[in-house]
């Protein structure tokens, strides 16, 4: 289960801000695909989970200034990230602009709101396991940030 959860009203109010977070995000992204083409032409490879061949004082000082361009982005890519995450909410797609807003359906069961950039609100929600193609329309349901008590 997720640390925080969000009430539909709670994470509308942060879909500004997520925006235009994604928005860097996408763009940083769009840098280091560039960056990191070039750089597999000249037979290195920067990815998050790879951080490619070292270069050396001998290779060429054009391809140690890409190398370093592209380390730079990917960490910009992940402070980035971490903007949106530190709100509670998760960056799921970055290609595609989702973040997802965890919440508990009726108090009960925790799945997630789903938002991706370009829409003006949250307006569906899907399974934990489903993912983006699981999406339900938010309406006639309620999203809490605490569990339902029940009174006997």
């Amino acid at each position: 289960m997720s640390e925080r959860h969000f009430t539909l009203e709670e994470a509308n109010e942060l879909v500004p801000r997520v925006h235009a977070v994604m928005h860097r995000l996408l763009q940083l992204q769009s840098h280091l695909r560039v960056t990191s083409r070039a750089l597999l032409q000249a037979g290195v490879r920067v990815a998050p989970d790879e951080p490619g061949r070292e270069v050396g004082p001998n290779d060429d000082p054009k391809l140690r200034l890409r190398v370093q361009q592209a380390r730079g982005i990917l960490e910009a890519v992940r402070e980035t990230m971490a903007e949106i995450e530190v709100l509670g909410a998760q960056v799921k797609d970055v290609e595609r602009g989702l973040v997802d807003f965890p919440t508990l359906l009726d108090g009960t069961r925790e799945v997630l709101l789903c938002w991706r950039i370009g829409e003006p609100t949250i307006t569906h929600w899907h399974e934990v396991e489903a993912g983006f193609d699981g999406r339900k329309s938010v309406v006639g349901h309620r999203f809490t940030n605490a569990p339902r008590v029940l009174t006997g």
